[in-house]
């Protein structure tokens, strides 16, 4: 009953902003950030930018509806999740998801960790003593060996990419998580899932028509 109620939220407050038919506004709905990039271009795609953390409740919640609006956007953009870092607990989790990504599993991996914190709790979440046992034994479920994830998370390799990403967020001024950044080049700050949403889909549009795709 709460996600159906949420998702009405986010489908009244989508209709809403459209309805009014007003144009997403720069400085109130977001910031452009100046000589602003991709961490990863695709070429022929505009690539929309999630930073999250699994442990943080927010993105949890966001997390479906997110998934929903995914599978409406035109072929010509991409997601890609970034993890944040503003925190030892968040920092630690980055290298979770990198290190699922060098191992292939983290696209099926991915809303079940949500889940493993939030719901069943076995992994450890926010505010809770980090159990390395407990998250190697998550990714046993994916094929994964336990030695292997905690040999992978500890590598020269993810701990680059826990660098770039946290160096990628502090460039473009991310402030908190949830937060979508469309193509490095603008930081959405509408503050309803639904403005957020409806934010990205014109960004998207802008930066489309920008690039010829």
């Amino acid at each position: 009953m709460k996600k159906i109620l949420v998702a009405l939220v986010l489908l009244f407050s989508t209709s809403l902003a459209i309805a009014q038919g007003a144009a997403p506004v720069a400085g109130r709905d977001y910031v452009v950030i100046d000589n602003g990039k991709p961490l990863q271009s695709e070429d022929g795609k505009v690539v929309v930018e999630e930073f999250f953390s699994y442990i943080c409740p927010a993105c949890n919640s966001f997390e479906p509806l997110f998934l929903s609006w995914q599978k409406q956007l035109p072929d010509n953009a991409v997601i890609h999740h970034i993890p944040a870092t503003f925190r030892s607990d968040f920092k630690y989790y980055a290298g979770v998801f990198y290190a699922a990504k060098a191992l292939g599993v983290e696209e099926e991996s991915h809303a079940a960790m949500y889940e493993a914190v939030h719901k069943k709790h076995t992994v450890p979440g926010e505010g809770e003593r980090i159990d390395e046992n407990k998250v190697a034994a998550f990714y046993a479920d994916f094929g994964v060996e336990p030695e292997e994830f905690l040999k992978t998370l500890k590598s020269f390799g993810v701990d680059s990419n826990v660098r770039r990403a946290t160096k990628h967020m502090q460039d473009s001024k991310v402030p908190s998580t949830p937060t979508l950044v469309v193509n490095g080049r603008y930081l959405v700050t509408a503050r309803s899932y639904g403005q957020m949403f409806s934010t990205a889909e014109y960004l998207i549009e802008q930066e489309a028509k920008r690039l010829g795709y």
